[in-house]
């Protein structure tokens, strides 16, 4: 048996509109004014299925995607080896894998002289290493932290003939919150670090989700680099609304295992935590904590033949215990995620309830779940 095959023996799924990932990134481009994005694809595509979601994205003209890890390059590279296609990686690497970016055309984000240093003495003559140049503005965590690092990093890319400049880049910690003040001092630093080391602004992006959608008319957007938007949720939920109506992406579907009434005074799942106060009609789905649904989503709503019902019970490994306002068949699909009727539940929905984000809810989707197309 194929691996699909081997997934779809379990009936719960997920379903994505690869079209829909289109629609949010055009919208996007045009809400923005920008004529580039990258596609940020890292984490198997915040958990939608990187290479269908890549090959979605290259059908309407975006070449250039970024990702977290060498690995994940390398297979998107094994899936995309037209030069045409850039892939950036986000975050520190190991310089020691140097040569395995090099073969395949990986450009890391780069924030000190010393890597620079060990990765030149790795790369054979008459080869290049493409490389980004990250300025750490206030995020933290990797990049040049001052107009002088930015311009020693920048001379001596441009000095090098086994480097190639690929990018300038900086993230921002709170462009999709209501923390504007730090959000302006993030973008004065870039601006006066990056234009004190003349680099031109073809090689800028410095737009990520949060900045293309709220901040737009305040800095560059000929590049933008966005994740979140593509997948079609609201990176800045609770407190910030979007200003334009993105595609629904992702749907989670189950279907029901087994059906049976609840005694008054009966309990389910481990701990007892949920006692039925009178007969009632219960379900359980083929769904748990190993596949993403987290243990915390006790109580949550779901979705039965166009009405709401709700996860009773604690969220188990494998499995989860629904109420049911009559008895329904074994089969009968049950939507965890995604529209049923005039019912809609939303990503943002489930973070919200779980105390998360969007990114975590979809990035915690296991592999067990078989991504329909």
């Amino acid at each position: 048996m194929t691996n699909d095959e081997i997934l779809n023996l379990r009936p719960t799924w997920l379903e994505i509109d690869l079209k829909a990932i289109q629609e949010n990134a055009k919208k996007v481009m045009n809400h923005a004014g920008a004529k580039r994005l990258i596609a940020v694809v890292k984490a198997n595509a915040y958990g939608h299925g990187v290479h269908a979601v890549a090959q979605a994205l290259l059908d309407i003209g975006v070449t250039d995607f970024a990702v977290a890890t060498v690995g994940e390059g390398v297979a998107l590279r094994e899936q995309f080896p037209q030069e045409n296609v850039t892939i950036t990686l986000l975050g520190v690497q190991d310089v020691k894998q140097t040569p395995i970016m090099v073969a395949y055309q990986l450009a890391p984000a780069v924030g000190t002289i010393a890597w620079l240093e060990e990765a030149i003495t790795q790369i054979k003559q008459g080869q290049q290493l493409p490389v980004q140049l990250a300025v750490d503005t206030g995020m933290g965590r990797m990049g040049a932290h001052s107009a002088a690092s930015v311009k020693s990093l920048y001379d001596m890319i441009q000095s090098s003939e086994q480097l190639v400049l690929s990018g300038v880049f900086t993230h921002f910690a709170t462009a999709d919150d209501n923390n504007v003040a730090y959000y302006k001092k993030q973008v004065k630093n870039f601006y006066h670090w990056v234009e004190a080391a003349n680099i031109p602004e073809t090689y800028w992006h410095l737009a990520n989700s949060g900045s293309a959608i709220w901040h737009h008319n305040e800095i560059d957007t000929n590049t933008i680099r966005v994740g979140s938007v593509l997948y079609g949720y609201n990176p800045g939920t609770p407190e910030l609304t979007m200003p334009f109506k993105l595609s629904p992406v992702l749907s989670l579907k189950s279907k029901i295992g087994s059906v049976h009434c609840l005694e008054t005074g009966e309990s389910v799942s481990y701990g007892a935590t949920y006692t039925a106060e009178k007969p009632q009609w219960v379900a359980t789905l083929p769904i748990g904590y190993a596949d993403g649904y987290l243990r915390r989503m006790s109580g949550m709503k779901v979705l039965v033949d166009g009405h709401i019902e709700h996860v009773i019970g604690r969220v188990t490994m494998d499995q989860i215990v629904i109420t049911l306002d009559k008895m329904y068949p074994v089969g009968t699909v049950v939507t965890l995620i995604g529209q049923d009727g005039d019912q809609q539940i939303t990503v943002e929905d489930v973070a919200n309830y779980a105390n998360s984000i969007p990114h975590e809810i979809l990035t915690t989707l296991g592999l067990r779940l078989p991504r329909q197309y």
